[in-house]
């Protein structure tokens, strides 16, 4: 449990640090591909090795990290275009209702048990994240843009059941470490081919305060991963109840930082969402 909860603390506060982003007029794609190296000289400090080409490409897992890592450049995009084009409360919505293909997959791929309590658990999650996260103007969204927020849904769903597939199948405990480290290689390799394209095109321009962005997102970067990974790992807790946590409890902690840092104002919808968010919880406990 312990992990789980560092994981949400990390991951909040990677979104909290994309929020200040604009106000301190940082370059979104320029701070992200930052933070992916800096989170990759985190890693492998952490991990006490020194990755190389050839010393990934002897992994099994490697083919499956670079396909999670080209998912995770891929729906980043398009959060951005569908924040652009239809708000934040779309891309939110689409982003987290993604969990439950992950949650489908450890119940059909690795038999794991759903009892009454646990799917009713999950589906009040899901209702709970959708309240909580829609807002006034959601109904407002660009007919034109409609598989955007389609896209997302699969492909953040996608790379979290490749995650967790890898996780659970061929990435050893002792080697964690590394494989979240990797992670951050190929997504920063993979995104400094798209900060050339843009360059080269005219639309980019590089600043000091964007490095600097992203070596302050690079830290909760690379540990949100890294303690998400550790949280699935454990074995004490079924995968869909880590999954249902970590999104919904993520999804709760934001909300209060809103209204609190913020001052975000809440509507009916939004505390129905809590509510049956807190039901979920509870119900997801004594699921176990």
């Amino acid at each position: 449990m312990v992990y789980l909860l560092l994981s949400i603390f990390f991951t909040t506060a990677v979104f909290l640090t994309i929020k200040e982003f604009n106000r301190f007029k940082i370059d979104n794609l320029i701070g992200i591909v930052v933070s992916y190296f800096t989170a990759l000289l985190i890693g492998n400090f952490y991990s006490g090795t020194q990755i190389s080409y050839s010393y990934l490409l002897d992994k099994t897992w490697v083919w499956g990290a670079i396909c999670i890592s080209i998912f995770f450049i891929i729906v980043f995009n398009l959060m951005a275009v569908t924040a652009q084009k239809g708000g934040l409360s779309v891309m939110s919505v689409a982003n987290k209702m993604s969990v439950v293909i992950p949650i489908s997959m450890g119940v059909v791929l690795y038999n794991e048990a759903l009892g009454v309590t646990k799917a009713l658990g999950i589906v009040m999650a899901l209702l709970g994240v959708w309240f909580t996260s829609k807002k006034t103007g959601v109904d407002q969204f660009d007919k034109r843009y409609w598989y955007l927020p389609f896209f997302i849904f699969i492909g953040s769903g996608i790379a979290d059941s490749i995650l967790n597939h890898m996780q659970t199948l061929y990435v050893p405990q002792k080697e964690l470490a590394v494989f979240s480290t990797s992670l951050f290689l190929f997504c920063g390799l993979i995104g400094v081919v798209v900060c050339l394209i843009k360059y080269l095109l005219g639309s980019l321009q590089f600043s000091l305060k964007s490095v600097i962005g992203g070596l302050v997102l690079g830290v909760p970067n690379y540990f949100s991963i890294y303690f998400f990974l550790k949280a699935l790992s454990q074995g004490t807790y079924a995968t869909s109840l880590v999954f249902s946590l970590n999104n919904l409890l993520v999804v709760l902690l934001s909300v209060f930082l809103g209204v609190v840092l913020y001052k975000e104002k809440l509507s009916q919808q939004n505390y129905l969402g809590i509510g049956m968010s807190v039901v979920a919880i509870v119900l997801l406990y004594f699921a176990l």
